[in-house]
């Protein structure tokens, strides 16, 4: 009798583990989307805003375990800046409109069972840039006031990205997912070279994404 119940025991605890193991070793996949709110930090000349975007993609989880898992993405990013300033007594708006290929890869550090904490790098592929809008105002004795419009393509003036991801993230048990993080830009952007020679020589530093993410996302297989 002993022997039967040490063994019923013994497979008990094998098809738990054996349970726990297929729950945290599961590679997942999945679909996000949501809204980035960003800026260039180290504009000139202007007072940089937030602009929102789009932000959407997909990502892979691995949980090698319950406290851990890491997860890699690509998101379709649209970041920037909303500029203002004034000229000859007049306001102006203009935007940065820069669309990005992001890569961030995450470590995520469960505190519970949902709630996670988000860390890790990210590399960000430059896919277009335009500057649109009014960036500056001209008067005239003769009358033909009116503002100075932009409709430019400016790829060439920026570059890719690397950055630095930090955030909190809660991942349900049906698969559903919710993020905030921010992305903070390490990589010099600005390739324009007279802007750059402007900067060198008032000894200040470049151009810089800075953006926060806030996204809903739904993971795919084993839960």
């Amino acid at each position: 009798m002993q022997a039967r119940t040490l063994l019923a025991l013994g497979a008990l605890a094998l098809a738990s583990t054996s349970t726990l193991h297929a729950q945290t070793t599961d590679v997942q996949f999945g679909a996000k989307a949501g809204m980035s709110l960003a800026v260039l930090d180290g504009s000139l000349n202007t007072s940089p805003q937030f602009k929102p975007g789009l932000a959407v993609g997909g990502f892979l989880r691995w949980r090698p375990s319950a406290r851990v898992a890491i997860q890699p993405e690509l998101v379709f990013s649209q970041q920037g800046a909303t500029n203002t300033g004034v000229a000859t007594g007049h306001s102006y708006e203009n935007k940065v409109k820069l669309n990005y290929l992001n890569v961030p890869v995450l470590l995520k550090v469960y505190l519970g069972d949902v709630v996670n904490v988000q860390l890790g790098p990210q590399f960000g592929l430059l896919l277009s840039g335009q500057h649109t809008g009014q960036v500056g105002y001209i008067s005239s004795t003769t009358g033909n006031n009116g503002y100075v419009l932009v409709d430019n393509d400016v790829k060439k003036d920026f570059g890719n990205d690397v950055a630095l991801c930090g955030g909190v993230g809660v991942d349900l048990k049906n698969g559903l997912l919710f993020s905030a993080r921010l992305n903070y830009g390490v990589t010099d952007i600005n390739n324009n070279d007279a802007d750059k020679a402007l900067r060198q020589r008032l000894n200040i530093g470049g151009i810089h994404n800075r953006s926060f993410e806030f996204a809903l996302g739904y993971a795919f297989g084993g839960k």
